[in-house]
């Protein structure tokens, strides 16, 4: 009885350490996962830290344009210019918006990135 109780135990035991030697390596899987998802976390956030460090550089040089575009308004009075000489800010307006239609027509021009025209050389079906 005794061999065989000392037996139940050792099998007992045996079952309960490799239970825990289961346990244990998913326990370290599990952490080095994790560790890997937090490791990747980080590189996410320093990438977004980055692209907000930008924007925010861009943000900048919108806002310092902005400003240097109201102090070119604000130092000059159209109205006051348009009713003292109404010819010249004509003259002005016009060349300004034939000089936007021209670059407008450049940018939007659909062939401007052909090296060569493109003809239909295939048969007609």
């Amino acid at each position: 009885m005794y061999y065989d109780k000392s037996e139940a135990e050792k099998e007992a035991i045996a079952t309960q350490l490799q239970q825990s030697m289961d346990n244990q390596l998913l326990l370290e899987n599990t952490i080095a996962s994790q560790n890997k998802d937090l490791e990747q976390q980080i590189a996410r956030e320093k990438e977004s830290q980055e692209r907000i460090q930008n924007l925010t550089v861009t943000n900048a040089k919108a806002m310092e344009e902005v400003n240097d575009l109201r102090g070119k308004f604000a130092r000059h009075d159209l109205n006051m210019l348009s009713m003292a000489k109404p010819g010249l800010l004509e003259k002005m307006v016009n060349r300004g918006t034939k000089r936007v239609g021209e670059d407008l027509g450049k940018i939007t021009d659909p062939n401007q990135f052909d090296e060569e025209p493109i003809t239909n050389t295939a048969p007609a079906e």
